[in-house]
C-alpha cells in the first residue's frame, strides 16, 4: 500500500528532489570558496584500483541537470589516482536511468554515486548486483547509502517547526500525500507538539484561502507547507495574509533559491528546513568541498547537489583505504558499512554507517535536521543540527 501511495506522489516528490538538486536554500553560486585551488590532501592516496560510476540527469526533457556532481566526485577522490570515474547519463528517463544500471554491472563498477534522475524509481538492477548506491538511493535497500532521504526529510520538517517552540501544527499539503503529513506529524508530535489540522489542496488549486482558514481556525501557531515550489509560494503569501501571527515553514526542496527569489521580502520570516548545510554556509567541509571541485572545473557551481556529491565521494574515500584486497562491489559495501565517525567537515553530523531501528528508515545514516531562517533574501542558520534517529523508530 505504501509503495502504491509512494508512487502517486512522483510529481511532488520530483518537483520537490528537482529543487533540491538544483540548489535548496543556499543559492546556487560559487559558495565559500570561488577562486580554483588544489584539491585538499585530506584524504590517505591509495594503489587500489576501482571504478566509480556517477549516474545522474546530465540531460533532461524538465529545465534541470547537474553536471557540477562529476567534478566534485573527481576531486574528492583526487588522491587516489588508480581510481577511475565514470559517468552515465540517465537522461529524465526509465530507460536511461536502466541503462546505467546495465553499465554498471558490466563495468564491474565498485559503486555507483546516484545524483539526482527522474527515472530513478527502480534500482533493481543495482540491488540485485550488490553494487553501493551512494546518493540518492533507497532507505531501506541493503545496498544503498543515502546521505538525504525524501521521506526522512518531512519527518525533520516536523521536528523543525517543533523546535522553533510552537506546539500547535497545521499543515497545508497536496491532495493525496497524506503519507508525507504523517511523516510530518510524527516528527513535530515526537517533540511534544500536535498536530491540530490538516487542508489538502488540489493541484493547480487557484484559491488557497479555503486551506488557510481550516488549519487558522483549528488554531494552528505554526503551518508546516507541503505542496509543489509554485503553490508552496502561493500559500506562504495566502498565510501571510490571513492575518494570523503563524511560523510558516518547509524543506528546502520545495522552498528552492529560485522560490525565495521570487517571493522576495515575503519569503522573510519562513523557516526552512534542511538534512546538511547549505552550499553558502560557512563550515571547513564546505570549503574543502568548493576547493576539490574547482581543482577539476573552475566553473561549475556550488549546487546544493554538489554538496551532496561531496558527501557521497567523501565516503568512498573514507572506506577505500579499509579494503583488503581487491576493490569489488562487495568489499567496498563492506568497508562502507564498517564507517564509524567518519569527519564530514560541518556539512552532516559525523557519519557512521549504523543502521536505525525503523522499517521504513533503516538505511539512513545521517539522521539529523537542521533550520534555516529566511532573512532580508537570505539563509540564516539557526543553532545546530537536531536528530531526528529516535523519531524514525517504528516507521
Amino acid at each position: 500500500m505504501q509503495r502504491r501511495t509512494v508512487m502517486s506522489l512522483t510529481a511532488l516528490v520530483l518537483a520537490g528532489v528537482v529543487s533540491l538538486a538544483a540548489c535548496s536554500s543556499s543559492g546556487t553560486g560559487s559558495g565559500p570558496s570561488q577562486a580554483p585551488a588544489p584539491a585538499p590532501a585530506e584524504e590517505p592516496g591509495s594503489p587500489v584500483a576501482a571504478k566509480i560510476l556517477v549516474v545522474g540527469d546530465f540531460t533532461s526533457t524538465i529545465p534541470f541537470t547537474l553536471p557540477e556532481i562529476v567534478p566534485m566526485v573527481k576531486g574528492v577522490l583526487h588522491n587516489f589516482p588508480n581510481v577511475t570515474v565514470e559517468t552515465c547519463d540517465a537522461k529524465g528517463a526509465a530507460a536511461g536511468f536502466l541503462s546505467c544500471e546495465q553499465q554498471a554491472v558490466t563495468d564491474k563498477v565498485a559503486a555507483v554515486v546516484l545524483g539526482f534522475s527522474a527515472g530513478a524509481q527502480d534500482m533493481s538492477v543495482l540491488t540485485t548486483a550488490g553494487i553501493p548506491i551512494i546518493g540518492n538511493g533507497d532507505a531501506h535497500s541493503a545496498n544503498s547509502y543515502p546521505p538525504a532521504e525524501s521521506f526522512s526529510e518531512y519527518v525533520a520538517l516536523g521536528a523543525g517547526l517543533a523546535e522553533t517552540g510552537c506546539r500547535q501544527l497545521g499543515v497545508v499539503y497536496l491532495g493525496g500525500s497524506d503519507f508525507l503529513v504523517d511523516n510530518i506529524k510524527t516528527g513535530f508530535e515526537g517533540k511534544g507538539g500536535k498536530e491540530v489540522a490538516r487542508a489538502s489542496v488540489a493541484a493547480n488549486a487557484a484559491d488557497l484561502t479555503p486551506a488557510v482558514a481550516k488549519v487558522t481556525g483549528a488554531g494552528a501557531k505554526c503551518v508546516a507547507v507541503s505542496l509543489t515550489p509554485a503553490a508552496a509560494a502561493q500559500a506562504l503569501i495566502a498565510l501571510k495574509q490571513s492575518g494570523s501571527s503563524l511560523t510558516i515553514g518547509g524543506i528546502s526542496a520545495i522552498f528552492s533559491q529560485q522560490v525565495l527569489d521570487s517571493l522576495k521580502s515575503l519569503a522573510d520570516g519562513l523557516i526552512v528546513v534542511d538534512v546538511q548545510l547549505n552550499a553558502a554556509d560557512n563550515a571547513p567541509g564546505l570549503t574543502q568541498a568548493a576547493n576539490a571541485m574547482h581543482s577539476v572545473d573552475p566553473k561549475a557551481a556550488m549546487t546544493q547537489q554538489a554538496v551532496s556529491a561531496y558527501i557521497d565521494a567523501k565516503l568512498i574515500a573514507a572506506a577505500l583505504p579499509k579494503v583488503s584486497g581487491d576493490v569489488t562491489s562487495t568489499s567496498l559495501a563492506t568497508a562502507l558499512d564498517g564507517l564509524r565517525d567518519v569527519d564530514m567537515g560541518g556539512v552532516i553530523r559525523a557519519w557512521s554507517t549504523i543502521p536505525v531501528q525503523s522499517r521504513t528508515f533503516s538505511r539512513i545514516f545521517n539522521h539529523y535536521g537542521i533550520n534555516y531562517k529566511i532573512q532580508g533574501g537570505k539563509s540564516v542558520r539557526q543553532g545546530d543540527f537536531y536528530d531526528i534517529g529516535p523519531l524514525l523508530a517504528g516507521k
